[in-house]
């Protein structure tokens, strides 16, 4: 009986997801390849802000809108373009004064920083990835290949700093670690041995993402998934630090293990191996990659593509709150100027690229948001860790300064969780005085084989820090206005950021002499600029309960608001790929077609015809 059962829901299932594709009357996005020859990079900053700074007015508001979607970051870009392939009219409005989220860039005394692309994979081949891109895009975005050692995890300073680098092909740093660690070679195969356990995650967390909830709990509730799947295995169920410590007492073997967790913003005390593993694969298989001319490059060719169908994506437009009409969501409204006028703006379908808390906590009415589960999940789960950027720009070439085209992750120690748990734990005026645990430094410029072709900046690099702060430590100034939060304010934040300098002047010297420009980013920057409530970088925390196979089933794209859709990090995992897959999850559930497989059948056919 069981039997047939289980049989029943698997024929179900399937069905569901077949038809899908099969009964959509909404067209094919990725019908045809959309490829265009790259055009000339554009370095003309005017122009360039023509289609990245599209101030929001009455008058640029497209008719007959098919959705509104609120946020630009890749998930919102890539839900929009797509839809807007399939033919339909998309306004997409951002409430910092320039488009792409995490995507964008800034520019002072002529140096440009990205906020947010520091190095994606598999892009240099005609992956899935690259072919999403590729056709949102319509080929625009080209991408440099960074060094065969892409990372590099350092342990200590000066001295007692132990480097370990990290090299693209999975077999290749196995070796590596094998032959750095002699006496741990069955822990190194142990961990790579996981690593594959979790390979399938990403298709069934999609599929339990796309098929009824009600199907989903009855698959859940005869525990079929515990006899087909691993996802009841320890590198899900364990956080990822117990499941390390499992395998080697090595404290340098245990750090290098685990030395990208920034990448996803949860201590290891509290994250899922199956988020480590996932970041691995993503990196090793081909290596690593760079927009060309950085990442604004993304909005700047994505943006064209929204446009061809009649839609528009618009800047300083913040959006005040999702309008209902009889439960169901029906317009929203922007708020801006001085006497903070409101603009309804009316579409059957709105979607939102506002991360979790934003669109329940703030944007819907609390009538409605009261009623939806996602109010739970938001009480249920904790936002991720805030953030510190410092951006430093020098007046020397990358060349002169001998600047690789990698990243550093620098620990203070090789006590991976007490001394980074530690250092959060403690109160401001004790972290002012402290070594930051866990510095991840990266050179832009040096990665960018277009930044010397950018007038006046021939002899001049940059270099991006990051270190993960306390949220508890700056929200006393989150209301503030930017440069009106006071002396305090500046004097904890530039602490800080000067000790992050300091520390990664101690891995190269040679920038401490050049230092021409600084800007200092912290948690409050964060909710500013990106409208991240809690100073975070990745939105949920990417915790083991947020991977719980239900959580994962409810954070899907179509809510249970009539007509309110999700997109980005939130619903699928944080990072550039995580956000821009969300954004192809959203644009099948507003469809109601499988634009992911119309995707993988292009990917399979361009990588044929390349073959012949």
């Amino acid at each position: 009986m069981w039997f047939l059962l289980l049989a029943s829901l698997v024929l179900i299932s399937f069905a569901v997801l077949y038809l899908w594709k099969k009964d959509s009357k909404a067209p094919n996005p990725f019908r045809k390849d959309a490829r265009v020859p790259r055009k000339p990079y554009i370095h003309d900053q005017k122009k360039r802000d023509a289609v990245l700074k599209q101030g929001f007015s009455k008058d640029k508001i497209p008719a007959n809108l098919d959705a509104i979607l609120i946020g630009s970051g890749i998930g919102g870009l890539t839900t929009a373009a797509i839809m807007a392939k399939a033919g339909k009219r998309v306004l997409m409005l951002e409430q910092h004064d320039q488009a792409g989220g995490c995507c964008h860039t800034f520019i002072d005394k002529n140096y440009e920083f990205d906020v947010g692309i520091h190095y994606i994979g598999e892009m240099g081949c005609q992956t899935l990835n690259k072919t999403i891109v590729d056709q949102i895009s319509e080929g625009q975005v080209e991408w440099a290949p960074l060094d065969h050692e892409f990372d590099v995890c350092q342990i200590g300073y000066e001295k007692e700093a132990r480097v370990y680098p990290v090299s693209t092909g999975t077999q290749e740093w196995m070796k590596q670690l094998k032959k750095r660690f002699p006496e741990e070679t069955k822990a190194i195969e142990k961990y790579f041995s996981m690593m594959k356990t979790t390979k399938a995650s990403t298709t069934i967390y999609g599929a339990l993402k796309l098929l009824p909830l009600w199907i989903v709990k009855l698959i859940l509730a005869s525990r079929i998934l515990h006899l087909v799947t691993n996802l009841y295995k320890p590198e899900y169920t364990m956080v990822v630090l117990d499941l390390i410590k499992g395998l080697t007492s090595n404290k340098d073997l245990q750090t290098v293990f685990l030395y990208s967790w920034g990448d996803y913003g949860t201590q290891p005390s509290k994250g899922t191996f199956m988020m480590q593993a996932l970041l691995n694969r993503h990196f090793l298989k081909f290596g690593t990659f760079y927009p060309v001319g950085g990442a604004s490059e993304l909005a700047f060719n994505i943006i064209p593509v929204i446009e061809k169908a009649g839609g528009k994506v618009l800047v300083r437009a913040p959006v005040s709150e999702i309008l209902t009409n009889r439960g169901k969501v029906c317009g929203v409204r922007v708020t801006r100027g001085s006497t903070k006028e409101g603009i309804d703006i009316f579409a059957p379908i709105i979607i939102s690229n506002a991360g979790l808390y934003n669109t329940f906590e703030q944007l819907l009415p609390k009538t409605i948001s009261a009623k939806s589960y996602y109010t739970d999940i938001c009480k249920g789960l904790k936002p991720g860790m805030a953030a510190m950027n410092v951006f430093v720009g020098m007046n020397k070439s990358g060349k002169e300064l001998k600047l690789k085209k990698h990243s550093i992750w620098a620990y203070a120690n090789n006590d991976v969780n007490s001394t980074v748990d530690d250092y959060f734990a403690q109160s401001i005026d004790d972290a002012l005085g402290s070594e930051i645990p866990l510095l991840f430094i990266s050179f832009p410029s040096a990665k960018d084989p277009e930044w010397n072709n950018h007038p006046g900046r021939e002899n001049k690099s940059t270099c991006t820090i990051i270190a993960l702060a306390n949220w508890d430590w700056f929200k006393t100034w989150e209301d503030k206005a930017v440069k009106k939060r006071g002396d305090e304010y500046d004097e904890v934040k530039n602490t800080i950021g000067h000790q992050m300098i300091e520390q990664t002047c101690k891995i190269f010297p040679q920038m401490r002499d050049c230092i021409d420009f600084t800007d200092i980013g912290s948690p409050v920057t964060n909710k500013h600029y990106i409208a991240q409530p809690h100073g975070e970088l990745y939105g949920l925390d990417h915790s083991v309960n947020r991977f719980d196979p239900l959580t994962v089933a409810k954070l899907r794209p179509q809510t249970d608001v009539p007509g309110l859709f999700l997109t980005g990090q939130d619903i699928l995992t944080c990072g550039f790929t995580g956000a821009m897959f969300g954004g192809v999850l959203a644009a099948q559930a507003v469809m109601g077609r499988n634009v992911m497989a119309d995707a993988i059948a292009l990917k399979k056919q361009l990588k044929e015809k390349k073959r012949k």
